[in-house]
This record gives C-alpha cells, sequence and structure tokens, in this order.
C-alpha cells in the first residue's frame, strides 16, 4: 500500500520537535508565525465559530494578521468562512473532518486502534489480540491494524491523514520503519491520558491538573499551567513506587488490577472488585496528599483502561476519604477535587491520537512556544 502523507499543506507548520529550544533569529520569526497559525486554529476548535475581530481579541494579534492566517487554513481545507445573514463580519469556523489522525494503544495483549478528527469525534475504531512479550509479533499486528485503517479511509474520505500516534513501545522504530513515510509519534500512555483530558475532555487549555493512570501499575501524567511536566528524564509521575498506607505496600502493589483481569463485565459491588476499591482508594490518599502537596493541582483526575463503573465507584470511595483526612488535625485541611477522567476508558487512545495533530497543526503542550 502507498503511504505517501497525503496532499500537503500550504500552510507548512514546523514539527513540533524543531520547534523546541531557541532558534537563530530568522527561524524564530518563522516560527513565531508557526505558532500564530495553531493558536488561531486551536482558539476555533475550542470556542466554535468567530469573526476576525473576535480572534484577533482572544488570541492577542492584529486582524491583518488573523486575516492571513485563517485565508491560508481556508485554503487547507481546515477552516470555512461562514457568511451570516444581516451580520456586519463573516465568522470562521473548524473544519473537523478536514484532517485525521491514527491512535494505537497496546495493553492487557489488545493492540486498539481509533481515528479520530480535529474535534476528537472518532470516525473509526478497530483491534487485534497481540502476544505479550513478542515485539516482532506486536509490530506486525499494529503494522497491519493500521494499514487495514488507511485502507479503509481512502475509501470513505478525503481528509488529510497527519500521521500515527504509538504508546510507548519496544517495537516502535520497527513501526515508524514499516509505516515509513507516513509520520509515527510516540508517547508515554500517562502523557497521552493527561493531554487527552486536557484537547477533548474536561480539562481548560491552561489548567494545572495529574491524571492517574491505573492498571497493573500506577502512574500518572502531569499538566502545569497548561503544560505537560515530565521532569528529569521522563520520570516525573511514577507516584507508584511509593510506599503508601498503614502498612507501607508500594502503591503500584496496592493498587494494582493484575488480579481482576477477565473480570472486566463484573459490576464494582463483585467481591474481588469491592476489595480492589477498597484496598486502591486506603494507598492511593496517600500518594494523592503528596502531590497536592508539591503542585497544588486543580483537579486530580482518576482513569485507567478500565470499566466506568469501577473508577466512579472508587472516585467516590476516595472522595470519603478526602473528606475524612482533612478534618484530623494532623492532615492537610485543603485536597483537590477528585473526579473520574471524562474520556473514561479511552482516554490513552484518543489523547495518542491526538499526537500527529499536537506534532504539525495545534499548539503543543509537550513543547511550550519560546520566542
Amino acid at each position: 500500500m502507498d503511504r505517501t502523507p497525503t496532499t500537503p499543506l500550504r500552510t507548512r507548520l514546523a514539527p513540533a520537535a524543531e520547534r523546541a529550544g531557541h532558534q537563530p533569529a530568522g527561524q524564530n520569526l518563522v516560527h513565531a508565525a508557526d505558532h500564530n497559525l495553531r493558536v488561531t486554529l486551536e482558539a476555533l476548535r475550542r470556542n466554535g465559530p468567530m469573526s476576525r475581530l473576535e480572534l484577533a481579541s482572544l488570541t492577542g494579534l492584529t486582524v491583518p494578521g488573523i486575516t492571513n492566517i485563517v485565508r491560508r487554513l481556508v485554503a487547507d481545507g481546515l477552516v470555512r468562512e461562514d457568511p451570516e445573514e444581516g451580520a456586519r463580519a463573516n465568522r470562521f469556523g473548524l473544519v473537523a473532518e478536514g484532517a485525521v489522525a491514527l491512535g494505537i494503544d497496546v495493553a492487557e495483549e489488545i493492540a486498539r486502534l481509533v481515528v479520530i478528527d480535529l474535534a476528537g469525534h472518532v470516525v473509526l475504531r478497530d483491534e487485534r489480540p497481540v502476544a505479550e512479550g513478542d515485539s516482532a509479533e506486536t509490530a506486525r499486528v499494529i503494522v497491519e491494524l493500521a494499514s487495514a485503517a488507511l485502507e479503509r479511509l481512502a475509501e470513505r474520505t478525503t481528509a488529510r491523514v497527519m500521521g500515527v500516534g504509538l504508546t510507548a513501545l519496544d517495537c516502535a522504530e520497527a513501526v515508524r520503519t514499516a509505516l515509513a513515510p507516513l509520520p509515527v509519534i510516540v508517547e508515554a500512555d500517562t502523557i497521552a491520558a493527561a493531554l487527552g483530558e486536557r484537547q477533548f475532555g474536561a480539562a481548560a487549555a491552561s489548567d494545572s491538573f495529574v491524571y492517574v493512570l491505573l492498571g497493573r501499575s500506577a502512574r500518572a501524567g502531569m499538566i502545569i499551567g497548561g503544560s505537560v511536566f515530565n521532569g528529569v528524564d521522563q520520570k516525573a509521575g511514577r507516584v507508584g513506587a511509593m510506599r503508601t498506607g498503614e502498612d507501607g505496600r508500594v502503591l503500584d502493589e496496592a493498587a494494582s488490577t493484575a488480579a481482576l483481569r477477565g473480570l472486566e463485565g463484573e459490576g464494582p459491588d463483585h467481591p474481588a472488585v469491592a476489595r480492589w476499591i477498597e484496598d486502591a482508594s486506603d494507598h492511593l490518599m496517600d500518594s494523592i496528599i503528596a502531590i497536592s502537596a508539591f503542585i497544588a493541582p486543580r483537579v486530580i483526575f482518576i482513569g485507567g483502561r478500565l470499566p466506568p463503573a469501577w473508577i466512579d465507584a472508587l472516585v467516590r470511595r476516595l472522595g470519603a476519604r478526602r473528606q475524612e483526612r482533612m478534618i484530623e488535625p494532623t492532615q492537610p485541611y485543603w485536597l483537590p477535587e477528585l473526579a473520574r477522567g471524562s474520556l473514561d476508558e479511552m482516554a490513552v487512545l484518543t489523547g495518542i491520537a491526538a499526537m500527529p495533530f499536537l506534532e504539525f497543526l495545534l499548539p503543543d503542550p509537550r513543547r511550550p512556544f519560546r520566542p
């Protein structure tokens, strides 16, 4: 199959990796123009149709600058001009279906794929089993999954395919080579979950929050002031290594869902699931207190590749423990809101699918713009 990227954008946006760090003055001007276009597209994505004057007010750009930007975006099929009868100025709206991206996540011996448009709407989904521990086989399944999706997209849409987002795997380079020249952007599942919440969920663009991702281990993705915080060598968020609870158990052990495999069809009142909720909430609260004390997020989202009813029950139990801790004289009197991730078990998959958009079209919270 021909994987040559679809018709290139007239508006050539620099990949996010090229924009990281300081550049010579001439390049900085180019990257500033790139940034302004991304900001304008994001403003339309988040706020709906707007006039040039409204866009200029929201983005801080000049009206002539906005005029040039929207002209380019209209030419690229990413924005449409909507004349309104009786209105003094035309409005411009996002063409969400103008670009799509693939996201692939592998967990619990299943490779899952989703294709989304710029608004986060699901265009198609697919999944296939994979053999755990076999990198070559996993790569083969991922490439077949992506290739099948690209064939289906070619039959039903003329949208530009911006690339493939892939959760970090040992076989990532093999997948990147096999799918070339289609871009493959690799990112950790915790960052993907947090960015999914920021881009298409309940979090605002400039929000500060933590996304605790539960599964075989407990890890967290952090967004501070709208930007990803990864720490040195991307080691931030490894909350599973903390010793928690009165018994001092490692959180990875106390909150692991490994023993619940095969029970996904059961409700939160199933004995094994109920025990997990009680044990995990007790130990997880210690981690929540530590996170809150250091970075004071507005909200901590709880999620994972788990049934939403389990997460709901866990969040309710955590809420009760939060109240208990806040009234104790030796405990913090303030803790942030705790909430279930709004994208449920799709958080990682949706977030990883957004990576090509962040790489090529939208402001990338992983690499804040520096003039």
